[in-house]
């Protein structure tokens, strides 16, 4: 079973706008509204793909009833905590062909008090739980504590008996410390170029398929499974001390929001059916992909994803040395 943590959910609204224009009075026809938060948008693309999964977030106020009464339409295994203040929402407007502008609100305030109980009921959850054998950890949490995913991380490897194979996806500073300022290691990140480039103190102008390979070539990274985001123009993974280049079909984007919790899904899925390295790569990839081509955000069809892992090429770059 797969366990998704979100503490950071929201309530999504999307709009699409041939030709959006500013400070006018810009109308759309087709409004999308559905809970989201890096999380949630994982473990709906994770129901997509039939895994067995349960969602673990925290909610707040009246956004929070309304993000957990869509949740329960959607029939999406969940356990929630509730917290002091109100959940947040957030607005993407795709338009001009294809450019995607986010307004994201903050989202409230943990306080120490709920931060610490989040992290007992998330290990309560997985020792409760024999089943659970993978942990995606998703997305942002608005409290003062840049560590914080570091003690989760700490504690999930220190209070659970059983080896998890333990998926994060943060970013900016809970990013930096969970490479370079942690004791312990999750088994799979996903930075984008943008991300790769300021945890390895790279110039991210001079950023390219060439620099990531060498990077990740001479770089001992304690984390065994990295997939370096560079969207149109595929990936760049490194998979146990192996070095992939991932090259990706043309499609024509309908909504890229969600494309990277798809693809976290993606991992988790394809770990959770014992797939070798280079099919958790194509995997992921091709659910990522394959949000891309719907308007919601962690949906999938899975004859898209099924489609496109046929057309992407992982090709082995560098292979590992053993002594």
């Amino acid at each position: 079973m797969i366990l998704t943590i979100t503490l950071n959910p929201s309530m999504d609204f999307i709009y699409s706008v041939d030709d959006f224009v500013l400070g006018a009075n810009n109308r759309t026809n087709l409004p999308v509204k559905m809970p989201g938060g890096k999380g949630i948008n994982c473990t709906r693309a994770l129901m997509y793909l039939k895994a067995d999964v349960l969602a673990y977030t925290v909610l707040g106020g009246e956004n929070g009833n309304a993000i957990r009464k869509y949740l329960e339409n959607e029939n999406m295994p969940l356990i929630s905590k509730k917290i002091s203040e109100n959940s947040r929402n957030s607005y993407t407007i795709m338009h001009n062909g294809g450019i995607q502008t986010e307004i994201v609100e903050n989202g409230p305030k943990i306080s120490k008090l709920e931060s610490n109980e989040i992290i007992d009921d998330i290990i309560n959850i997985v020792n409760g739980e024999e089943r659970i054998n993978i942990v995606t950890v998703n997305g942002s949490i608005n409290n003062d504590n840049d560590f914080y995913y570091v003690s989760l991380l700490t504690a999930l490897r220190e209070n659970v008996s059983r080896k998890l194979v333990i998926i994060m996806d943060q970013s900016k500073k809970s990013l930096n410390n969970i490479v370079n300022n942690s004791v312990y290691s999750p088994d799979f990140i996903k930075p984008n170029e943008v991300e790769f480039a300021e945890l390895f103190n790279m110039n991210s102008e001079e950023i390219s398929k060439e620099s990531i390979i060498s990077k990740l070539t001479e770089t001992k990274s304690k984390i065994p499974n990295i997939l370096v985001s560079l969207g149109g123009n595929g990936a760049i993974a490194k998979f146990s001390g192996n070095i992939y280049e991932v090259s990706i079909p043309s499609i024509k984007v309908v909504n890229p929001t969600g494309s990277g919790d798809s693809t976290v899904a993606g991992v988790a899925s394809a770990i959770a059916r014992n797939y070798n390295d280079k099919d958790i790569i194509r995997y992921a990839m091709a659910c990522g992909m394959a949000n891309t081509l719907e308007e919601g955000v962690g949906v999938l069809s899975l004859d898209n994803v099924e489609n496109l892992f046929e057309q992407i090429d992982v090709t082995l770059v560098s292979e590992e040395i053993k002594k």
